[in-house]
């Protein structure tokens, strides 16, 4: 029998749905051993292998995960990560940035963002974490080579592509919505140049395979098709 796998990556847990040829479906809850605030993109990228390994292993001889969706990774953050691709700092940082809101909103900066990237700022926006990380964790800020929310950092681990979709990045503070680019205005005030971020691409339109090292560690099959919401 042939599955589908749909995957939802959150901040407390990965959970599944396997749903097979007669849309008769079993869902399953795989935690991480940290709390919410130390959770770290290799964290989540172990717990999301595991699951899907897991899932394929309780499957029948001759059974096989078709299909395997990201239905939700919407984890907001841009994490820094260094040249050998090791995160610098857990997935939720830079929680007392309403001061950078507060100047921002002073000078009017913070209005003209908004009004270009639908977004609202609070202290959890992405950007606001990057001034936050830029001004107060200088040596983790200079290190880092790449920025990445949990979507990218996946889909480059799994399928080896730098991108990000259009929602994920809309929510970053960075990304503008009428030149459909990362804004040059917030990438100047955070220090960030344009090429450590993600390419910004609509996934609906793209179907990915796993890089071939990682499909005999899975246990599923190399022509296994990956789509991400």
């Amino acid at each position: 029998m042939k599955y589908t796998l749909l995957i939802d990556v959150t901040l407390l847990a990965i959970k599944t749905t396997l749903i097979d040829e007669n849309e008769v479906s079993s869902q399953q809850t795989f935690a991480y051993s940290s709390t919410t605030k130390n959770v770290i993109a290799e964290q989540i990228l172990t717990t999301v292998i595991n699951a899907i390994k897991q899932v394929q292993a309780a499957l029948n001889a001759g059974d096989c995960i078709e299909t395997i969706t990201f239905t939700e990774m919407t984890i907001d953050s841009l994490i820094p990560f260094n040249e050998q691709k090791k995160s610098l700092i857990p997935i939720t940082y830079g929680h007392e940035t309403q001061k950078y809101i507060d100047a921002l909103v002073m000078n009017g900066v913070i209005g003209q963002l908004e009004r270009k990237t639908g977004l609202m700022f609070q202290e959890v926006t992405p950007l606001m974490q990057i001034l936050w990380l830029k001004n107060e964790h200088p040596g983790i800020f200079n290190e880092a080579m790449q920025y990445m929310n949990v979507q990218s950092y996946i889909m480059y681990q799994l399928f080896d592509v730098y991108v990000t979709s259009p929602a994920a990045a809309g929510r970053t503070g960075f990304y503008n919505l009428t030149t459909q680019a990362w804004d040059t205005q917030a990438l100047a005030l955070s220090g960030l140049k344009e090429p450590v971020l993600p390419q910004v691409v609509d996934l609906h339109t793209h179907s990915f395979t796993v890089v071939p090292e990682k499909s005999a560690y899975l246990g599923i099959s190399a022509d296994t098709i990956f789509h991400v919401n």
